[in-house]
């Protein structure tokens, strides 16, 4: 992987500006998301539900990605521009996609021990917010797309899931 910065020109830094717009959009989202999480997880009839632990730590992943993607972003219109931060950029929108199915599904089982109305109502609020950011991560795959070329940005994203996964014996 060559270390030499990369040069965008005016259409690629407009297209980056783009995603970088979508990215700033998500973070109130985002904040509310992990907001209601946190208020779940410290709600006196859910905190010690099973799964509980490991739902909080999957949301959080998804807040790590969001923040990945944008300081990568950020880095991205420096001289820090290289094809390392384009890889580190794919691999942070993988967390943030990867761990909202997994924040979903723990959520299930979470939801599954509640009986007290409040907390279902926070349960509701944050499928809610959930399913918004599944919106969101169509909106910031689509200017990711745009700023990369599908092509190139799905090529890249197998090249992240192959680094991160163990080879079949």
């Amino acid at each position: 992987m060559s270390n030499k910065p990369l040069v965008m020109d005016l259409e690629e830094r407009q297209r980056l500006l783009e995603w970088w717009n979508t990215m700033e959009s998500a973070k109130p989202m985002v904040r509310r998301l992990m907001s209601l999480i946190t208020e779940l997880r410290v709600h006196p009839e859910t905190s010690h539900a099973d799964g509980m632990v490991l739902f909080y730590r999957a949301a959080s992943e998804i807040s790590y990605g969001y923040a990945g993607v944008r300081g990568c972003i950020r880095r991205a219109f420096t001289n820090e521009y290289r094809e390392s931060l384009r890889m580190n950029m794919v691999m942070c929108h993988s967390f943030a996609e990867k761990y909202s199915v997994d924040t979903k599904v723990l959520l299930e089982r979470v939801a599954q021990q509640i009986t007290s109305q409040n907390a279902l109502q926070l349960i509701q609020r944050i499928l809610e917010t959930l399913a918004e950011n599944d919106e969101m991560l169509k909106e910031i795959k689509r200017k990711a797309d745009a700023f990369f070329g599908r092509e190139t940005f799905h090529s890249m994203q197998n090249k992240v899931k192959d680094s991160i996964t163990l080879p079949k014996l």
